[in-house]
């Protein structure tokens, strides 16, 4: 009995006589073992659950296909000497003595190779060849990683590089798009464990979950997605406050009040994600490195959960709130207040999608509290891996798609670069025509620029003004 002995590495040499052994809290002991480590074992104790499939407890799959494969099998196919004792019936004393002879081989095997109990037995969380056991799963995974990488990058440029105004609702969606990006690259990091270590986990997931990487992973989702849901929260709020400052004051908020805001909600989604890090709650508890309940959970980690489902249900209730007190607002007339009805409206959006996408997080949650309902692993499982970070795709999907700032931010963008490369070219030519001519003619005096704009003809555009490019900001009118 080795158990709760610090143990980093277990010495082989002279074990080979154990048929009990115990090793169970020995965290730093992730080294994997073989059958020809111990084997004469009955019953075994491990720390990992992985460390128990060198020991057939993962073959259970196999053998079933196998009996499935032997029922299928058409009765020639099954026994070859069955043929060989219906063509040469004279030999049917031989083949029997050479089948009971392959059967008392095969008692002797099994003697030798006796079954081991080895726990903890390995499982869904626990696998032992793919991270990702289903296809559609892995598929899955993929499909949310490039779209959230590549369609929140494409907003982020959309929102920031644009020279169009920049209202605070807008800076708030496009720090919304750099909280789903790094969703994207929390399950990147999964996709990539799980393509180098396919085929044999088992003998890399213990170092995973007690690894820095898993802690590091953790960090991200955690992040990602408190900061999302904060972020929202945020672009509710200021919709609601944008519309009584215009309609109180005649203009909006400023933006560096919602930077800080915007700063705030970053820091304590930071916080939260901290929190497993000095042993509130855990980030190693399973492979996927999500502090979120699995089978066999600790209690620690099922009341962290629990208290970050509980905040981001009241941040949605709070959501939700504010923006039925909104409509209500513009259903009694008040749509004069509205600057950017297409913003409030991808807000609105938002809001639904996320809030639909987390009731299965949280049904799973309060169910695995309660034990209200039987849920099966591999359905966990495919919940926090495909429609936990699902939001991370569809809310940029629905600002490029939907939402007409985009479009003006995209042309903007375009002529920006035209008018970069024409005011590089024209800048060439003005610096080989400016040795042609003297300095003091090209001085303008005041009383020259004074009779430009004195005249009639200066109530029109000027041409000399055509030079000069303007932010221009898009006005979405409200119809009731």
């Amino acid at each position: 009995d080795l158990t709760d002995n610090q143990l980093v590495t277990l010495p082989l040499n002279g074990l080979g006589g154990l048929t009990h052994l115990k090793l169970q809290g020995n965290p730093s002991l992730s080294e994997p073992f073989s059958k020809e480590s111990f084997p004469k074992m009955r019953v075994l104790e491990v720390p990992y659950a992985y460390q128990c499939c060198a020991y057939g407890s993962c073959s259970s799959f196999f053998k079933v296909s196998n009996e499935w494969e032997a029922e299928d099998m058409s009765p020639e196919e099954e026994d070859p000497h069955k043929r060989t004792m219906e063509l040469f019936p004279g030999h049917a004393d031989n083949h029997y003595d050479l089948d009971a002879d392959d059967l008392q081989l095969d008692l002797e095997e099994s003697k030798l190779q006796p079954t081991i109990q080895c726990t903890p037995s390995p499982g869904p969380f626990k696998p032992c060849d793919h991270l990702f056991e289903s296809w559609i799963i892995r598929l899955g995974v993929w499909v949310i990683v490039v779209v959230s990488v590549l369609c929140n990058g494409l907003v982020i440029v959309a929102v920031f590089a644009s020279p169009s105004y920049l209202s605070p609702v807008k800076f708030v969606i496009g720090s919304i798009a750099g909280a789903n990006m790094l969703t994207g690259v929390y399950c990147s990091m999964l996709a990539l464990v799980d393509s180098l270590t396919y085929g044999q986990f088992a003998n890399y997931g213990a170092r995973w979950e007690s690894g820095v990487g898993c802690r590091v992973t953790g960090f991200l989702s955690v992040l990602a997605s408190e900061a999302a849901i904060f972020l929202l929260t945020l672009a509710a709020v200021q919709c609601s406050v944008s519309v009584s400052c215009v309609r109180g004051y005649g203009k909006l908020p400023a933006l560096g009040k919602v930077k800080a805001a915007a700063l705030c909600c970053l820091l304590l989604s930071s916080a939260a994600a901290a929190l497993p890090l000095f042993s509130v709650g855990e980030y190693g508890a399973s492979p996927l490195c999500l502090p979120y309940p699995i089978p066999d959970g600790k209690p620690a980690t099922l009341g962290f959960t629990v208290a970050l489902v509980m905040t981001n249900m009241l941040c949605f209730l709070a959501i939700t709130g504010t923006y039925i007190r909104l409509y209500c607002n513009l259903l009694k007339g008040e749509f004069s207040a509205v600057w950017d009805c297409a913003m409030v409206k991808h807000v609105a959006w938002l809001i639904f999608t996320n809030c639909l996408l987390y009731c299965p997080v949280a049904f799973l949650t309060f169910s695995s509290m309660l034990n209200l309902f039987l849920i099966t692993p591999e359905v966990i499982k495919s919940i926090l891996l495909v429609v936990l970070p699902l939001p991370a795709c569809l809310n940029p999907l629905l600002y490029l798609l939907f939402n007409p700032h985009f479009r003006d931010d995209l042309r903007l963008l375009r002529h920006k670069g035209q008018d970069k490369g024409s005011y590089t070219q024209s800048c060439r030519v003005d610096d080989m025509d400016k040795s042609s001519y003297d300095s003091t003619q090209a001085l303008v005096s005041f009383s020259d620029i004074d009779h430009i704009f004195e005249t009639p003809d200066s109530l029109l555009v000027h041409p000399v003004l055509d030079s000069y490019s303007f932010p221009s900001m898009t006005l979405v009118p409200c119809q009731q």
